[in-house]
């Protein structure tokens, strides 16, 4: 995603060290960057199952070690590589890490959900994959990753959910409805 026009990005100016932390100004969110195409499979969501959990459209992500994390974690992706119509180095959104599998214990449909291709997974014989389900898109900020789960802390209130819902009134849509008109 892009972000809409008239909006530029502020720098990594709202970014501060972990040592910095101050709750009163300060988000904490328990990050992990991955390199595009995967961080915007992982934030997409792709299907709702029968006890109405959602799923992304990548639902394994695939590291060399295990982690006993289990909750929420910001999603952001890589600063490269780059891809035409992809956000590098910025914040994607949240998932649930919700379990770890021991790559051995690999079903076909379990590879099929790290969404790596077919012709590499045969290179790929240890490590572990982390579960993720629940995405939702957060507004893009620029970030400095880090490898593995980091604590990313940030001005307090800016990374936040994209609205699923919009109540407007008729003026407001009006003004909108020129606006797509253009």
């Amino acid at each position: 995603m892009t972000s809409p026009p008239g909006i530029t990005k502020k720098r990594n100016d709202m970014q501060y060290s972990n040592k910095d932390y101050n709750p009163e100004k300060h988000d904490r969110w328990r990050a992990l960057t991955v390199k595009q195409p995967y961080a915007n499979d992982l934030v997409a969501e792709a299907y709702k199952d029968e006890n109405g959990i959602v799923y992304g459209e990548k639902t394994i992500e695939v590291r060399s070690k295990n982690t006993s994390y289990r909750g929420d974690v910001l999603i952001c992706s890589a600063a490269s590589p780059v891809y035409p119509g992809m956000e590098s180095g910025v914040t994607l959104g949240l998932v649930e890490l919700y379990d770890v599998k021991p790559i051995k214990e690999f079903t076909p449909e379990d590879w099929e959900n790290t969404r790596i291709p077919k012709e590499k997974r045969a290179k790929i014989t240890k490590g572990f994959g982390w579960m993720m389900r629940n995405p939702r898109r957060v507004v893009e900020m620029p970030i400095k990753g880090q490898l593995g789960i980091y604590n990313l802390v940030y001005t307090k209130g800016e990374i936040i959910q994209y609205p699923r819902k919009m109540v407007i009134d008729k003026k407001s849509w009006e003004q909108i409805k020129k606006q797509i008109e253009k």
